[in-house]
């Protein structure tokens, strides 16, 4: 016989989730993958204006240009268990089921969230838009400076004033506090319906984490919550009572989930990173042949010939060559990233063909 406690206990199992995480409720991407594992998100691309000509006679408007769009494929890759057994001391079912809830919320706030969380984490930092480098490590002398910053490129980017986060490490709170542009803060405060908010700075919610659960290199996430997801496909808990594995009971977790960026509100999504672990800007040149290069020694560059956005589109190439005979007003867009050396993404550079 087997108690499923997603039937019985879903809500509370749900609620403890997103209770103990810092992110669950914030990524409010509006995609789901119910009933596949993954899915594509498609994203237009606007086109350049025309002059009118009030002179032409059989046509004013211009040439007249095919819509494009380009898109963004995403899959659930992380599928977690756990398998517990619970002696038989506890060998009625009302007893089983209130040690597999205690033991549920052990495995949800020591295993289940952490390794969620830095999931998401690690799957923002990379995915976004945006990457902002300290000059010097982290103060209380450029830490509010940084935040501002990144309220400035969301004000450039016209994201969205709701909604707007920044993930930083625990210890920088103190940094916050003892800065000399305090005053920016609007008093740190323990908030008991969002976990982790601390105080904001601005318009950003400030969420503050654990060290140990950030990228190597990555000091800060900001993200507008409609800009990221982190969907948990599967959250299911069951216990099997008369398991042949133990003289008891056996408490049995699945988690499938995973976390991303939206690939055309990615520059709602800023990494800050430690000095000298952003990607230099690729730089396009065009001798016999149109040549890309990066100074990130080791740095891939990725490029598009159609207009899209190489941190995203799927018809971005990997450079490995130069290009050869590119038509005039041909498009290039490139981007520099380094994720084995822990560098990340460069600005988009474009440059269109003559």
């Amino acid at each position: 016989m087997s108690i499923n406690l997603a039937t019985k206990y879903s809500n509370k199992i749900a609620q403890a989730h997103t209770r103990e995480s810092f992110l669950t409720g914030k990524a409010k991407a509006p995609y789901d993958f119910v009933g596949v594992k993954s899915i594509r998100i498609y994203t237009l691309l606007s086109q350049p204006l025309n002059n009118y000509d009030r002179t032409n006679t059989s046509n004013r408007y211009g040439a007249l240009s095919e819509l494009q769009d380009s898109y963004q494929e995403i899959s659930m890759t992380q599928d977690k268990s756990f398998r517990i057994a619970i002696d038989k001391g506890n060998n009625n079912e009302q007893m089983m089921v209130k040690e597999a809830g205690r033991v549920m919320k052990m495995q949800l706030r020591e295993q289940v969230v952490p390794t969620g969380d830095k999931r998401a984490l690690n799957q923002w930092a990379w995915g976004a838009g945006k990457c902002l480098e300290y000059g010097a490590a982290v103060s209380k002398s450029n830490i509010i400076g940084t935040l501002l910053d990144i309220e400035t490129k969301f004000m450039d980017a016209f994201t969205p004033l709701d909604d707007r986060y920044v993930v930083v490490k625990n210890e920088h709170v103190k940094l916050i506090k003892t800065s000399d542009e305090f005053q920016y803060v609007d008093g740190v405060r323990e908030n008991f319906i969002l976990k982790g908010v601390v105080g904001k700075v601005g318009t950003l919610n400030i969420i503050a984490m654990p060290a140990a659960w950030f990228p190597t290199n990555v000091e800060h996430v900001a993200f507008h919550s409609r800009a990221v997801g982190f969907p948990f496909k599967i959250r299911d808990t069951r216990i099997v009572t008369d398991s042949e594995a133990v003289n008891g009971a056996v408490l049995l977790g699945r988690f499938n989930y995973d976390a991303f960026v939206v690939g055309g509100a990615c520059d709602d999504v800023i990494v800050c990173v430690a000095k000298n672990y952003k990607c230099a800007n690729p730089a396009v040149e065009k001798t016999t042949a149109t040549a890309i290069t990066t100074t990130t020694t080791g740095a891939k560059i990725y490029y598009t010939l159609d207009g899209s956005d190489p941190r995203f589109s799927t018809s971005r190439v990997e450079y490995t060559d130069a290009i050869t005979n590119p038509t005039a007003g041909t498009v290039i867009k490139a981007i520099a990233i380094y994720p084995s050396g822990n560098k990340y993404v460069s600005d988009v550079v474009t440059h269109i063909c003559v």
